[in-house]
């Protein structure tokens, strides 16, 4: 399980619409808690997930891009660098704890089995929807970037391409 920041810029006043972003991301959670921090312009989520970062964009793109003007997704590692006031770093960066102080506090509504159905069907649905690139299309991307540059669909194209 890998710990993920994502952040999100757009105009937050109405907690309605946070709720409903909180809810939208539960289901790709899998620790005890999903932390977040509101300001008016921006939404700083940290969780962790079992879902795999190329994944969880997917399904951002679909339930959450229409909420925000952008977002970032980045796995928390020790190369990432953070600055946040005290109080905001002790309640967002620790997953474990959970905060007493938050006006709403985010819990998972679903049945887990449920959770894992739900990201099943909708990352089906994003991979049906994708366009499918061609054999040429995928070397063409290795000989410029390297195998490392292709997303994981990507790779599970080409498998299916040298199983043929």
């Amino acid at each position: 399980m890998k710990n993920y920041f994502l952040i999100l810029l757009g105009n937050f006043e109405n907690e309605s619409e946070t709720k409903d972003i909180v809810v939208s991301l539960s289901p790709i959670v899998d620790s005890p808690t999903l932390k977040f921090n509101q300001t008016t312009g921006s939404l700083v989520f940290h969780f962790a997930s079992e879902v795999s970062q190329e994944e969880m964009y997917d399904y951002i793109i679909v339930t959450v891009s229409e909420k925000c003007t952008s977002f970032f997704l980045t796995e928390n590692t020790d190369k990432v660098s953070v600055f946040l006031p005290t109080s905001v770093s002790e309640h967002l960066l620790d997953l474990d704890k959970e905060t007493l102080d938050l006006k709403w506090k985010p819990s998972k509504n679903f049945d887990e089995e449920l959770d894992e159905e739900i990201v099943a069907l909708l990352l089906e649905g994003i991979k049906k929807s994708r366009k499918k690139p061609t054999l040429d299309e995928i070397l063409e991307k290795i000989l410029s970037g390297g195998v490392n540059s292709l997303s994981l669909y990507e790779k599970e194209i080409l498998e299916n391409y040298s199983k043929n």
